[in-house]
């Protein structure tokens, strides 16, 4: 692993204490941010200021234990990164969904061991199945969640005061802190960049302040509560309905896929050769999601997804040492203490959150694309992911036709995010069948040329959604081994070479077989004063070469036919 160029301090290292400080508050500052979900979810379930209080702080409760340990990364529970959980408005259907249905909020929350449960047994299959959980998939969670962020953002910086003069100074205060958030992440070089949210926030914040933005119910709370205070544990109490389980068990499922998603960006903003997602550490990360939602289903706390915009806010801020899990995660765990820590946060207005989310929401967006845009991509992939995306636009629209409609698929297709994930991961599965796993092409030794061995593998690169450079290696080497063979190695009776691919979600390997004889393959080249006195070497350099090209080089001979065995891995 190593470490990339924008990077201070990447997974390894381990920042100073008054660096690590300052980077943990400005995560505690976006995370406690998103406390206006439970404040939505507050609004929407006719919960008091009391019940509010209690709910944030088993929610605080909770992230702390997810970003410790995804930290710690021990015993199969967690990737060992720094990604914490956040609040998020996903939640918010299926908490509808629930109350629509007669639920009391003790049931409600209590269903989210449901999701929790979905998560960790969906653990146990994501590497088997990481042929239809793919990049692709992830990217277009990413790309949904930082579509849903700037949306958030927009409508936060969009929805202003009524009043002429207040709206102006909210539009004002907006755009100043977007563009301190833009200015200090573009054109300052120094350490001062790993500040730039708080910093942001500070401005944004105090110019509210000065002009008298601030919402006065959000200062009433934050006077009204205490400095210190234990959670009332469970805040409504436990219950169960069956009548909830599938929409939680979609949430749950919504949230794993996403976490796959943003477990891939923490690896790939952690490594520089980053080349494919290790799914096995994202099975751990996703699993010890589904714990800390089993143990805040006991303590009432609102179901949380992983956090791309933290991840993002880590990267852009140049710090993503595992060591910010344990800073982040003993904050969080503070402030689920401090009620007025809460409502000190809470009264960070609209448009200040609003920047802050529009900001994030274009590295989450665009890190989604280069997900999506990082393999090569055949008909099917291209409608799977295509046809995600234009529900995830098209869903509103359709949303009360699908009501009215179909009002039996409710318990799916109460969120858009979920539909839209749900579509591309059933068409992806849908069209594999029949999806050949292997191709073989003949060529002919002495009139083959470089094009037509691009070609073919390129086709199957994209049938099969290899990474470019992987289909251009294979393509390289499959040709060095043609040229090779035909330099007097292929049987002049029978000058075919027949090149097949094959794909196993894991490795793209390419064989070469032909009737001849076996080339030299020597691990180490011949010197330059040996290719001088003996040309006939530069067969010799030619294996060399092959060899250096694919990690896993075999040769054998089969029924008369020698094969090469070229493994690539995606």
């Amino acid at each position: 692993m190593r470490k990339p160029e924008g990077l201070v301090y990447g997974f390894n290292d381990l920042p100073p204490p008054r660096v690590a400080v300052f980077v943990a508050l400005q995560q505690l500052a976006f995370l406690t941010a998103l406390l206006g979900v439970p404040g939505l979810a507050m609004a929407n379930l006719g919960l008091s200021t009391e019940v509010f209080l209690h709910l944030s702080s088993a929610t605080l409760l909770a992230a702390a234990m997810a970003v410790l340990l995804q930290g710690i990364g021990r015993f199969g529970l967690g990737a060992g990164l720094f990604y914490p959980l956040q609040c998020t408005t996903a939640a918010i259907p299926a908490l509808l969904f629930a109350s629509h249905e007669g639920l009391n909020p003790g049931q409600s929350f209590s269903m989210v061991a449901v999701a929790g449960l979905t998560q960790v047994l969906f653990s146990f299959v994501i590497v088997r199945l990481r042929g239809i959980f793919t990049v692709e998939i992830a990217g277009l969670a990413i790309f949904l969640i930082g579509v849903g962020l700037g949306q958030q953002g927009l409508i936060l910086i969009i929805d202003g005061p009524a009043q002429e003069h207040m709206a102006t100074l909210h539009y004002a205060i907006s755009g100043l802190t977007l563009a301190t958030l833009v200015g200090l992440h573009i054109y300052v070089r120094t350490r001062l960049r790993l500040f730039t949210t708080l910093i942001g926030l500070s401005v944004g914040f105090a110019a509210s302040a000065a002009f008298g933005l601030l919402d006065p119910s959000a200062v009433a709370l934050f006077d009204a509560a205490p400095l210190f205070g234990l959670p009332r544990l469970p805040v409504f109490g436990w219950g169960f309905d069956e009548h909830a389980i599938i929409p939680f068990a979609v949430t749950g499922f919504v949230f794993a896929l996403t976490s796959i998603g943003v477990q891939t960006i923490a690896q790939r903003n952690n490594d520089a050769d980053w080349k494919s997602p290790d799914l096995v550490s994202i099975s751990r990360g996703v699993r010890a999601e589904g714990v800390v939602h089993l143990v805040g289903s006991m303590m009432n706390a609102l179901p949380m997804v992983a956090s791309g915009g933290a991840v993002m806010l880590a990267a852009a801020s140049g710090c993503t040492s595992r060591a910010l899990a344990f800073w982040t995660g003993g904050f969080l765990a503070l402030a689920a203490v401090l009620p007025k820590v809460i409502g000190f946060w809470l009264m960070l207005p609209s448009g200040v959150t609003g920047a802050l989310f529009l900001f994030l929401s274009a590295f989450t967006t665009v890190s989604g694309l280069q997900l999506v845009g990082s393999r090569m991509l055949d008909g099917r992939k291209v409608l799977a992911i295509g046809i995600g995306f234009v529900t995830a636009i098209a869903y509103e629209p359709i949303r009360a036709l699908l009501d009215a409609r179909l009002p039996e698929l409710r318990p799916v297709t109460f969120s858009a995010f979920a539909v839209s994930v749900l579509v591309a991961v059933g068409l992806l599965a849908l069209f594999r069948i029949g999806a050949a796993q292997r191709v073989t092409r003949r060529f002919d030794s002495a009139s083959a040329s470089h094009d037509d061995v691009a070609r073919f593998l390129e086709a199957e690169g994209r049938r099969w959604g290899a990474r470019h450079d992987v289909v251009h290696r294979g393509a390289h080497v499959a040709w060095q081994a043609i040229e090779l063979l035909g330099d007097g190695l292929v049987d002049p009776a029978r000058p075919e070479i027949e090149v097949e691919t094959r794909y196993d979600d894991l490795f793209f390997e390419v064989i070469v077989r032909y009737v001849g004889t076996l080339p030299e393959l020597s691990g180490a080249p011949p010197s330059a004063e040996d290719l001088v006195d003996n040309p006939d070497l530069t067969r010799s350099l030619a294996g060399y070469l092959i060899q250096r090209l694919s990690p896993v080089l075999v040769t054998r001979s089969v029924r008369g036919l020698h094969e090469l065995h070229f493994r690539l891995p995606l």
